[in-house]
Protein backbone atom coordinates (compact mmCIF):
# COMPACT_ATOMS: atom_id res chain seq x y z
CA UNK A 1 0.00 0.00 0.00
CA UNK A 2 1.12 3.35 -0.83
CA UNK A 3 1.45 4.93 2.25
CA UNK A 4 1.69 8.83 0.97
CA UNK A 5 -1.26 8.02 -1.18
CA UNK A 6 -2.94 7.16 1.93
CA UNK A 7 -2.06 10.56 3.90
CA UNK A 8 -3.39 12.96 1.06
CA UNK A 9 -6.88 10.99 1.56
CA UNK A 10 -6.94 11.26 5.14
CA UNK A 11 -6.53 15.45 5.01
CA UNK A 12 -10.57 15.12 3.85
CA UNK A 13 -11.34 14.17 7.64
CA UNK A 14 -9.38 16.66 8.59
CA UNK A 15 -10.73 19.68 6.38
CA UNK A 16 -13.01 22.43 7.86
CA UNK A 17 -16.38 21.51 8.07
CA UNK A 18 -18.92 21.70 5.17
CA UNK A 19 -16.24 20.41 3.34
CA UNK A 20 -16.81 16.62 3.44
CA UNK A 21 -20.75 16.81 2.72
CA UNK A 22 -20.38 19.19 -0.01
CA UNK A 23 -18.11 16.77 -2.20
CA UNK A 24 -19.98 13.92 -1.29
CA UNK A 25 -22.89 15.61 -2.15
CA UNK A 26 -20.92 16.71 -5.52
CA UNK A 27 -20.17 12.98 -6.23
CA UNK A 28 -23.24 11.32 -5.84
CA UNK A 29 -24.66 14.27 -8.17
CA UNK A 30 -22.75 13.21 -10.57
CA UNK A 31 -23.49 9.76 -10.34
CA UNK A 32 -27.20 10.05 -9.74
CA UNK A 33 -28.11 12.73 -12.41
CA UNK A 34 -26.49 10.86 -16.13
CA UNK A 35 -29.13 7.84 -15.07
CA UNK A 36 -32.20 9.57 -13.53
CA UNK A 37 -32.37 12.26 -16.43
CA UNK A 38 -34.19 11.40 -19.84
CA UNK A 39 -31.38 11.20 -22.60
CA UNK A 40 -31.69 9.05 -25.98
CA UNK A 41 -30.16 5.74 -26.38
CA UNK A 42 -26.74 5.52 -27.32
CA UNK A 43 -26.17 4.30 -30.77
CA UNK A 44 -23.03 2.65 -32.78
CA UNK A 45 -21.99 6.28 -34.14
CA UNK A 46 -21.76 7.71 -30.44
CA UNK A 47 -19.06 5.07 -29.34
CA UNK A 48 -17.32 6.08 -32.75
CA UNK A 49 -17.28 10.01 -31.15
CA UNK A 50 -16.37 8.78 -27.44
CA UNK A 51 -13.81 7.20 -28.47
CA UNK A 52 -11.94 9.69 -30.71
CA UNK A 53 -12.75 12.45 -27.89
CA UNK A 54 -10.85 10.15 -25.25
CA UNK A 55 -8.51 9.29 -27.28
CA UNK A 56 -7.66 12.61 -28.39
CA UNK A 57 -7.99 13.75 -24.70
CA UNK A 58 -5.34 11.33 -23.13
CA UNK A 59 -3.06 11.67 -26.43
CA UNK A 60 -3.13 15.79 -25.56
CA UNK A 61 -2.24 14.79 -21.76
CA UNK A 62 0.58 12.81 -22.63
CA UNK A 63 1.93 15.65 -25.01
CA UNK A 64 1.18 17.84 -21.78
CA UNK A 65 2.40 15.53 -18.92
CA UNK A 66 5.32 17.59 -17.78
CA UNK A 67 3.94 21.40 -18.64
CA UNK A 68 0.62 19.95 -16.83
CA UNK A 69 2.21 18.99 -13.84
CA UNK A 70 4.46 22.25 -13.42
CA UNK A 71 1.23 24.47 -13.96
CA UNK A 72 -0.27 22.22 -11.56
CA UNK A 73 2.83 23.18 -8.31
CA UNK A 74 2.67 27.10 -9.66
CA UNK A 75 -1.36 27.35 -9.20
CA UNK A 76 -3.03 28.55 -6.10
CA UNK A 77 -6.15 29.60 -7.47
CA UNK A 78 -9.03 27.26 -9.73
CA UNK A 79 -6.80 25.23 -12.09
CA UNK A 80 -7.71 25.57 -15.99
CA UNK A 81 -6.68 22.49 -18.07
CA UNK A 82 -7.78 21.56 -21.38
CA UNK A 83 -9.88 18.69 -20.55
CA UNK A 84 -12.91 21.31 -21.49
CA UNK A 85 -12.00 21.50 -25.49
CA UNK A 86 -12.83 17.41 -25.01
CA UNK A 87 -15.62 17.15 -22.32
CA UNK A 88 -17.57 20.07 -23.87
CA UNK A 89 -16.94 18.22 -27.54
CA UNK A 90 -18.70 15.69 -25.65
CA UNK A 91 -21.57 17.49 -24.38
CA UNK A 92 -22.54 18.56 -28.15
CA UNK A 93 -22.41 15.41 -29.54
CA UNK A 94 -22.83 12.44 -26.61
CA UNK A 95 -25.86 11.18 -24.97
CA UNK A 96 -25.51 12.41 -21.31
CA UNK A 97 -24.40 9.20 -19.81
CA UNK A 98 -21.48 8.25 -21.92
CA UNK A 99 -20.51 12.00 -22.05
CA UNK A 100 -20.18 11.71 -18.30
CA UNK A 101 -18.34 8.85 -18.34
CA UNK A 102 -16.21 10.66 -20.71
CA UNK A 103 -15.41 13.13 -17.99
CA UNK A 104 -14.81 10.51 -15.50
CA UNK A 105 -12.25 8.58 -17.69
CA UNK A 106 -11.01 11.88 -18.88
CA UNK A 107 -9.84 13.16 -15.20
CA UNK A 108 -8.47 9.45 -13.82
CA UNK A 109 -6.34 9.57 -16.89
CA UNK A 110 -4.95 12.73 -15.41
CA UNK A 111 -5.22 11.93 -12.23
CA UNK A 112 -2.82 8.45 -12.85
CA UNK A 113 -0.47 10.64 -15.25
CA UNK A 114 -0.13 13.90 -13.77
CA UNK A 115 -1.38 15.02 -10.38
CA UNK A 116 -0.55 11.92 -8.43
CA UNK A 117 3.01 13.10 -8.37
CA UNK A 118 2.26 16.96 -7.64
CA UNK A 119 2.08 17.57 -3.78
CA UNK A 120 -0.67 19.95 -3.87
CA UNK A 121 -2.96 17.82 -5.35
CA UNK A 122 -4.67 15.14 -3.36
CA UNK A 123 -7.10 12.41 -4.53
CA UNK A 124 -10.50 13.67 -3.05
CA UNK A 125 -9.96 16.77 -4.55
CA UNK A 126 -9.50 15.24 -8.19
CA UNK A 127 -12.46 13.29 -7.11
CA UNK A 128 -14.42 16.28 -7.04
CA UNK A 129 -13.14 17.61 -10.16
CA UNK A 130 -14.20 15.06 -11.97
CA UNK A 131 -17.48 15.37 -10.37
CA UNK A 132 -17.88 19.38 -11.09
CA UNK A 133 -17.01 18.84 -14.79
CA UNK A 134 -19.70 15.95 -15.31
CA UNK A 135 -21.94 18.28 -13.76
CA UNK A 136 -20.64 21.25 -15.81
CA UNK A 137 -21.73 18.73 -18.84
CA UNK A 138 -24.86 18.13 -17.10
CA UNK A 139 -25.74 21.39 -17.39
CA UNK A 140 -24.40 22.33 -20.75
CA UNK A 141 -26.88 19.66 -22.09
CA UNK A 142 -29.83 20.86 -20.57
CA UNK A 143 -28.86 24.34 -21.76
CA UNK A 144 -28.60 22.76 -25.55
CA UNK A 145 -31.85 20.96 -25.24
CA UNK A 146 -33.46 24.25 -25.15
CA UNK A 147 -35.52 25.10 -28.57
CA UNK A 148 -33.58 28.43 -29.95
CA UNK A 149 -31.65 27.24 -32.29
CA UNK A 150 -27.63 28.12 -32.84
CA UNK A 151 -28.21 30.16 -29.85
CA UNK A 152 -28.99 27.08 -27.25
CA UNK A 153 -24.98 26.19 -28.20
CA UNK A 154 -23.89 29.82 -26.76
CA UNK A 155 -25.93 28.84 -23.89
CA UNK A 156 -24.40 25.36 -23.34
CA UNK A 157 -20.75 27.18 -23.10
CA UNK A 158 -22.09 29.74 -20.78
CA UNK A 159 -23.85 27.06 -18.70
CA UNK A 160 -20.59 24.80 -18.77
CA UNK A 161 -18.23 27.60 -17.60
CA UNK A 162 -20.90 29.46 -15.07
CA UNK A 163 -21.61 25.71 -13.30
CA UNK A 164 -18.22 25.00 -13.19
CA UNK A 165 -17.06 28.15 -11.83
CA UNK A 166 -19.29 28.26 -9.26
CA UNK A 167 -19.03 24.57 -7.92
CA UNK A 168 -15.34 25.31 -7.80
CA UNK A 169 -15.57 29.04 -6.17
CA UNK A 170 -17.47 26.95 -3.65
CA UNK A 171 -15.34 24.33 -2.82
CA UNK A 172 -12.42 26.61 -2.60
CA UNK A 173 -14.55 28.77 -0.38
CA UNK A 174 -14.91 26.30 2.18
CA UNK A 175 -11.53 25.07 2.22
CA UNK A 176 -10.33 28.49 3.14
CA UNK A 177 -12.61 31.49 3.89
CA UNK A 178 -10.26 34.21 3.75
CA UNK A 179 -9.37 34.08 0.62
CA UNK A 180 -9.98 36.87 -1.74
CA UNK A 181 -12.41 37.29 -4.72
CA UNK A 182 -9.56 37.04 -7.58
CA UNK A 183 -7.92 33.90 -5.93
CA UNK A 184 -12.05 31.81 -5.94
CA UNK A 185 -12.72 32.91 -9.27
CA UNK A 186 -9.55 33.20 -10.94
CA UNK A 187 -8.11 35.83 -13.24
CA UNK A 188 -9.35 37.28 -16.57
CA UNK A 189 -6.25 35.67 -18.38
CA UNK A 190 -8.17 32.34 -16.71
CA UNK A 191 -11.16 32.99 -17.59
CA UNK A 192 -10.29 33.84 -21.28
CA UNK A 193 -8.07 30.70 -21.36
CA UNK A 194 -11.14 28.54 -20.49
CA UNK A 195 -13.16 30.48 -23.18
CA UNK A 196 -11.01 29.32 -25.76
CA UNK A 197 -10.68 25.76 -24.42
CA UNK A 198 -14.68 25.89 -25.03
CA UNK A 199 -14.64 27.02 -28.38
CA UNK A 200 -12.41 24.88 -29.20
CA UNK A 201 -14.41 22.15 -27.74
CA UNK A 202 -17.34 23.41 -30.33
CA UNK A 203 -14.95 23.30 -33.53
CA UNK A 204 -13.98 19.81 -32.46
CA UNK A 205 -17.90 18.49 -32.48
CA UNK A 206 -18.18 20.41 -35.66
CA UNK A 207 -15.03 18.35 -36.44
CA UNK A 208 -16.26 15.05 -35.55
CA UNK A 209 -19.46 15.68 -37.45
CA UNK A 210 -17.89 16.42 -40.81
CA UNK A 211 -14.37 15.51 -41.24
CA UNK A 212 -13.50 13.39 -38.11
CA UNK A 213 -9.86 12.85 -39.21
CA UNK A 214 -9.37 16.62 -38.70
CA UNK A 215 -9.94 16.55 -35.10
CA UNK A 216 -5.63 16.16 -35.14
CA UNK A 217 -5.11 19.56 -35.68
CA UNK A 218 -7.05 20.23 -32.66
CA UNK A 219 -4.28 19.00 -30.77
CA UNK A 220 -1.65 20.94 -31.85
CA UNK A 221 -3.14 24.43 -30.48
CA UNK A 222 -4.65 22.70 -27.19
CA UNK A 223 -0.61 20.66 -26.54
CA UNK A 224 0.72 24.55 -27.08
CA UNK A 225 -2.13 26.77 -25.31
CA UNK A 226 -0.84 25.50 -21.96
CA UNK A 227 2.55 26.12 -22.96
CA UNK A 228 1.79 29.86 -23.09
CA UNK A 229 -0.19 29.63 -20.17
CA UNK A 230 3.11 27.99 -17.90
CA UNK A 231 5.00 31.02 -19.08
CA UNK A 232 2.55 33.54 -17.57
CA UNK A 233 2.63 31.69 -14.92
CA UNK A 234 6.33 31.40 -14.30
CA UNK A 235 7.27 35.46 -15.12
CA UNK A 236 4.02 36.18 -12.45
CA UNK A 237 5.92 34.14 -9.82
CA UNK A 238 9.43 35.30 -10.11
CA UNK A 239 8.18 38.61 -9.25
CA UNK A 240 5.85 37.81 -6.61
CA UNK A 241 6.03 36.25 -3.22
CA UNK A 242 4.69 32.44 -2.82
CA UNK A 243 3.26 33.00 0.29
CA UNK A 244 1.21 36.07 -0.23
CA UNK A 245 1.18 37.12 -3.69
CA UNK A 246 1.87 40.53 -3.92
CA UNK A 247 5.40 41.77 -5.04
CA UNK A 248 9.10 40.16 -3.68
CA UNK A 249 11.07 42.58 -1.96
CA UNK A 250 13.54 42.95 -4.92
CA UNK A 251 10.87 43.12 -7.26
CA UNK A 252 8.79 45.92 -5.59
CA UNK A 253 12.02 48.00 -5.07
CA UNK A 254 12.72 47.16 -9.27
CA UNK A 255 8.86 48.42 -9.89
CA UNK A 256 8.99 51.67 -7.49
CA UNK A 257 13.10 52.83 -8.82
CA UNK A 258 11.39 52.68 -12.25
CA UNK A 259 8.31 54.55 -11.14
CA UNK A 260 10.12 57.48 -9.06
CA UNK A 261 12.80 57.96 -11.89
CA UNK A 262 9.77 59.31 -13.90
CA UNK A 263 7.70 61.00 -11.37
CA UNK A 264 7.27 64.35 -11.85
CA UNK A 265 4.69 64.54 -9.05
CA UNK A 266 4.84 63.48 -5.08
CA UNK A 267 4.75 60.15 -3.88
CA UNK A 268 3.98 58.03 -0.90
CA UNK A 269 5.38 54.96 0.76
CA UNK A 270 3.77 52.95 3.39
CA UNK A 271 5.36 51.13 5.62
CA UNK A 272 3.21 48.76 7.39
CA UNK A 273 3.91 45.90 10.06
CA UNK A 274 1.34 43.07 11.28
CA UNK A 275 1.24 43.80 15.35
CA UNK A 276 2.51 40.90 17.18
CA UNK A 277 3.09 38.12 14.65
CA UNK A 278 4.97 36.15 16.38
CA UNK A 279 2.32 35.28 19.52
CA UNK A 280 0.19 34.62 16.66
CA UNK A 281 2.69 31.93 15.23
CA UNK A 282 3.15 30.79 19.00
CA UNK A 283 -0.37 31.01 19.81
CA UNK A 284 -2.24 29.42 16.49
CA UNK A 285 0.93 27.82 14.33
CA UNK A 286 3.01 28.79 11.72
CA UNK A 287 0.35 27.83 9.34
CA UNK A 288 -2.54 29.83 10.68
CA UNK A 289 0.55 32.56 10.47
CA UNK A 290 1.03 31.95 7.39
CA UNK A 291 -2.93 32.69 6.43
CA UNK A 292 -2.70 35.68 8.53
CA UNK A 293 -0.13 37.12 6.21
CA UNK A 294 -1.58 36.37 3.34
CA UNK A 295 -5.02 37.83 4.16
CA UNK A 296 -3.45 40.92 5.34
CA UNK A 297 -1.83 41.04 2.14
CA UNK A 298 -5.09 40.85 -0.03
CA UNK A 299 -7.03 43.28 2.36
CA UNK A 300 -4.05 45.75 1.74
CA UNK A 301 -4.28 45.72 -2.17
CA UNK A 302 -8.38 45.46 -1.83
CA UNK A 303 -7.44 48.96 -0.55
CA UNK A 304 -5.19 50.77 -3.02
CA UNK A 305 -5.46 51.59 -6.29
CA UNK A 306 -4.78 49.44 -9.37
CA UNK A 307 -1.26 51.09 -10.13
CA UNK A 308 -0.08 51.13 -6.67
CA UNK A 309 2.44 48.59 -5.53
CA UNK A 310 2.34 46.65 -2.94
CA UNK A 311 4.78 44.36 -1.89
CA UNK A 312 6.38 42.18 1.11
CA UNK A 313 9.32 43.42 2.35
CA UNK A 314 10.16 40.67 5.30
CA UNK A 315 9.16 38.54 7.32
CA UNK A 316 5.55 40.30 8.44
CA UNK A 317 6.35 43.76 7.14
CA UNK A 318 4.91 45.11 3.56
CA UNK A 319 5.67 48.00 1.65
CA UNK A 320 2.82 50.27 -0.56
CA UNK A 321 4.07 52.78 -3.27
CA UNK A 322 1.30 55.23 -3.99
CA UNK A 323 2.32 57.51 -7.19
CA UNK A 324 1.03 60.75 -7.83
CA UNK A 325 -0.41 61.12 -4.47
CA UNK A 326 -0.34 63.71 -1.35
CA UNK A 327 -0.37 63.10 2.23
CA UNK A 328 -4.00 63.49 3.30
CA UNK A 329 -4.46 61.06 0.55
CA UNK A 330 -1.59 58.93 1.78
CA UNK A 331 -2.96 58.72 5.08
CA UNK A 332 -6.33 58.22 4.50
CA UNK A 333 -5.09 54.52 2.18
CA UNK A 334 -3.09 53.99 5.50
CA UNK A 335 -5.92 54.61 7.95
CA UNK A 336 -8.26 52.31 5.46
CA UNK A 337 -5.74 49.29 5.47
CA UNK A 338 -5.32 49.49 9.37
CA UNK A 339 -9.23 49.65 9.38
CA UNK A 340 -9.82 47.34 7.30
CA UNK A 341 -7.09 44.38 8.91
CA UNK A 342 -8.52 45.05 12.61
CA UNK A 343 -11.91 43.40 10.58
CA UNK A 344 -10.16 40.56 9.75
CA UNK A 345 -11.08 36.70 11.18
CA UNK A 346 -8.52 34.63 9.39
CA UNK A 347 -9.94 30.61 9.46
CA UNK A 348 -7.31 27.69 8.93
CA UNK A 349 -8.06 24.02 9.69
CA UNK A 350 -10.81 25.08 12.45
CA UNK A 351 -9.06 27.65 13.67
CA UNK A 352 -9.77 31.12 13.82
CA UNK A 353 -7.32 34.07 14.21
CA UNK A 354 -9.43 37.46 15.29
CA UNK A 355 -7.92 40.55 17.00
CA UNK A 356 -5.22 41.42 13.75
CA UNK A 357 -4.08 44.90 13.93
CA UNK A 358 -1.35 46.96 11.51
CA UNK A 359 1.06 49.61 12.32
CA UNK A 360 1.80 51.99 9.66
CA UNK A 361 4.10 54.39 8.86
CA UNK A 362 3.56 57.20 5.87
CA UNK A 363 6.45 59.11 4.36
CA UNK A 364 4.87 61.49 1.34
CA UNK A 365 7.81 63.01 -0.51
CA UNK A 366 7.71 65.60 -3.54
CA UNK A 367 11.90 65.71 -4.25
CA UNK A 368 11.86 63.68 -7.58
CA UNK A 369 15.13 63.00 -6.90
CA UNK A 370 15.22 61.84 -4.01
CA UNK A 371 16.33 58.24 -2.97
CA UNK A 372 14.05 55.78 -2.50
CA UNK A 373 15.65 54.38 0.39
CA UNK A 374 15.76 57.23 1.77
CA UNK A 375 12.21 57.06 1.75
CA UNK A 376 11.71 54.07 2.35
CA UNK A 377 13.66 54.69 6.52
CA UNK A 378 11.52 57.60 7.00
CA UNK A 379 8.74 55.36 6.66
CA UNK A 380 10.22 53.04 8.78
CA UNK A 381 10.75 55.55 11.05
CA UNK A 382 7.25 56.67 11.21
CA UNK A 383 5.95 52.68 11.57
CA UNK A 384 8.42 52.21 13.89
CA UNK A 385 7.00 55.36 16.37
CA UNK A 386 3.49 54.17 15.49
CA UNK A 387 4.63 50.15 17.36
CA UNK A 388 6.05 52.74 20.49
CA UNK A 389 2.63 54.68 20.86
CA UNK A 390 0.66 51.49 21.49
CA UNK A 391 0.21 49.92 17.88
CA UNK A 392 -2.37 49.72 15.53
CA UNK A 393 -1.77 53.29 14.71
CA UNK A 394 -0.90 55.69 11.24
CA UNK A 395 2.22 57.79 11.93
CA UNK A 396 2.97 60.34 9.45
CA UNK A 397 6.28 61.78 8.78
CA UNK A 398 7.13 64.21 5.43
CA UNK A 399 10.86 64.04 4.64
CA UNK A 400 12.17 67.18 3.37
CA UNK A 401 15.11 67.94 1.39
CA UNK A 402 18.73 67.34 2.58
CA UNK A 403 17.52 64.42 5.09
CA UNK A 404 15.41 66.45 7.23
CA UNK A 405 12.34 64.80 9.29
CA UNK A 406 9.98 67.88 9.98
CA UNK A 407 7.65 65.46 11.58
CA UNK A 408 10.12 63.93 14.21
CA UNK A 409 8.62 65.25 17.67
CA UNK A 410 5.12 66.39 15.93
CA UNK A 411 4.18 62.59 14.79
CA UNK A 412 0.30 62.59 13.37
CA UNK A 413 -1.34 59.64 15.12
CA UNK A 414 -4.72 58.35 14.33
CA UNK A 415 -6.79 56.78 17.10
CA UNK A 416 -7.45 53.09 16.08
Amino acid sequence: MDTSRDSRGARLLSAPSGVLPYYLTLELAAVMLPVILPGRAVTGQDWVWFVALLAAAVTQAELSVQVERMRRFFSNNPHVNMTSVWLFAGALLLPLSIACALAALTYAHLWLRIWRVVPSVRLYRAVCSAATAALSVVAAQSALSLPLGSVSIVLSGVAYMLVNLVLVVIGFRLHNPSRTVVSLTGSLADHLLETTTLCLGGVTAVLLIEHPAMILLVLLPVVLLPRGDLSRQLHMTSGHDAKTGVLTAGEWQRRASAELAQASQPYGVLMIDVDFFKRINDTHGHLAGDAVLRAVASTISDEVRKGDLVGRFGGEEFVVLLPATSQDHSMSVAERIRHAVTLLEVTHSGTVVRGISVSVGVAVHSDSGASLDDVLAVADQAMYRAKKQGRNKVCAAVRARGGRDPSRGSVAALPP
